[in-house]
């Protein structure tokens, strides 16, 4: 049994040509069934598959067991003599800071760290452990949705060129029948049967229901349907890229997506409609978010007599019609504001900005010695007594003022990004941070004096802002 389920993992994997000769494939390893069964079918076909596997465990901090989630799976990953990245993510504050579902802010710090680490190890595939069941639940879920073929189609073998789906010729009985025949006891995650999760009441709740009710072969039904579908969708979206290619006008800003609107609408509605979805992947490199109003929205501005208007969108996006263009455009940061509480001491994630905030306290008085400090661009030091807490990390407003240091007076902000030569058109995008009223750092650029350290200070505050953080060298 053990052998067919690797005989079979391994002929859909050569179908697709998911794995070629050399490549390093980075293995999602949760510690459940699922993630179990990849690893251990990859790990005995490494050999025939001429290639190396690399073990990759994110802890997403949604349960206080967690962390013994990572140690089971840095066994497996010693036992099997193989390394492991593994990292943790507070994705709970994630979801506060951004206001995501669980299940968006899980898949996206997912991705980010699957992205991190591949870019450290050279890995060119990521391998997950989604199977039939899971196919079956994506869609029934797109279908409540009200997603179209795209949707329906359900999660593809093999996307971007990159994450690839082993298991997904696989049934969970299945997966579950070869890890218990490997003598392995998985992690149980408690999360999984929480009703709260749409996902969740699909599988516990509606699937059983709909196959002792209607169809017990519902799961292989709608497999099927994906599997239908997704050929047809395959055909839509080459007619599309040819379609897109045809109406896109070049050369246009590289913050959008511009075509020409005659030319759009002598295009069936089908082939219009993944016209704007691949208008919005090109720009933005997934269509996530983006649903069946907001595109019909977008023909409606296109066909409407007035000829100019404007439409936001999710993903800081929007829409703009002028004459005979139309376009799908990045929102500056003065139409998307950002403001975030900086947590003191701790990670701030800083999403609109594609950054983060890390803040540290040392404690104790100087006491005269000299001391290197940052510079006072992107990381800084100030005197946390003469702070107002929260901080506030945000863009300018009108009649901002603030000390710079070294200076005696107070200055406009306004002026004082003038006077530092930064363009226009970057000037709302550079942070600023508050505590209380009181701006202490323009980002990039000065802290403010009022708040510097002294020879009496008792505690520091240590700040460092940065592009979202890579996984260090020994990939924890």
């Amino acid at each position: 049994m053990a052998a067919r389920f690797v005989q079979r993992t391994h002929r859909f994997i050569t179908q697709y040509q998911m794995i070629r000769p050399k490549e390093t494939v980075l293995v999602g390893v949760s510690g459940g069934v699922d993630s179990l069964a990849l690893l251990y079918a990859l790990h005995t076909l490494r050999h025939q598959l001429d290639c190396q596997l690399h073990i990759a465990h994110l802890d997403h901090g949604f349960r206080e067991d967690s962390a013994a989630d990572a140690v089971y799976v840095a066994g497996q990953a010693d036992c099997l003599g193989l390394p492991i990245s593994s990292s943790r993510v507070d994705v709970p504050q994630l979801m506060r800071t951004e206001k995501l579902p669980a299940e968006v802010a899980a898949r996206r710090a997912r991705y980010e760290f699957f992205e991190c680490v591949c870019k450290r190890i050279g890995a060119t595939k990521v391998a997950l452990g989604h199977h039939r069941d899971d196919q079956a639940e994506t869609v029934l879920m797109n279908l409540l949705r009200g997603a179209g073929n795209a949707g329906l189609k359900g999660m593809v073998p093999v996307r971007a060129g990159r994450f690839i789906r082993p298991l997904l010729a696989v049934s969970r009985k299945e997966i579950e029948d070869f890890v218990a025949q490997l003598g392995l006891q998985p992690r149980r995650d408690a999360t999984n049967y929480q009703l709260t999760h749409l996902r969740n009441r699909i599988r516990l709740e509606l699937l059983p229901f709909l196959e002792r009710t209607y169809n017990a072969n519902l799961p292989n039904t709608l497999n099927q349907t994906a599997e239908v579908l997704r050929a047809e969708s395959d055909c839509l979206d080459a007619l599309a890229y040819e379609a897109f290619q045809a109406c896109r006008v070049a050369p246009c800003p590289a913050d959008a997506v511009v075509l020409d609107r005659d030319l759009f609408r002598e295009y069936h509605l089908a082939v219009r409609r993944r016209i704007l979805r691949r208008a919005v992947a090109a720009l933005f490199g997934e269509v996530r978010d983006f649903y069946f109003t907001h595109f019909e929205s977008m023909l409606n501005l296109v066909d409407r007599a007035a000829p100019n208007g404007v439409l936001h969108l999710p993903n800081g996006a929007a829409f703009r019609r002028e004459y005979n263009r139309i376009s799908i455009e990045r929102w500056t940061s003065d139409q998307a504001p950002f403001e975030y509480e900086v947590a003191v001491p701790g990670h701030t994630p800083l999403p609109l900005l594609a950054a983060e905030l890390i803040a540290t306290v040392e404690e104790g008085s100087l006491n005269g010695a000299t001391t290197d400090f940052p510079d006072g661009k992107f990381q800084a030091v100030f005197d946390l007594d003469r702070l107002h807490l929260p901080l506030t990390l945000r863009q300018r407003r009108d009649g901002d003022r603030f000390q710079p240091f070294g200076m005696r007076g107070r200055k406009k902000l306004k002026d004082f990004l003038i006077d530092s030569k930064i363009p226009r058109q970057e000037r709302g995008r550079v942070p600023v941070l508050t505590a209380g009223d009181e701006i202490i750092w323009v980002v990039g650029y000065r802290t403010s004096e009022p708040s510097k350290i002294r020879t009496e200070t008792k505690r520091q505050l240590y700040l460092n802002y940065s592009p979202f953080s890579k996984i260090n060298k020994n990939g924890n």
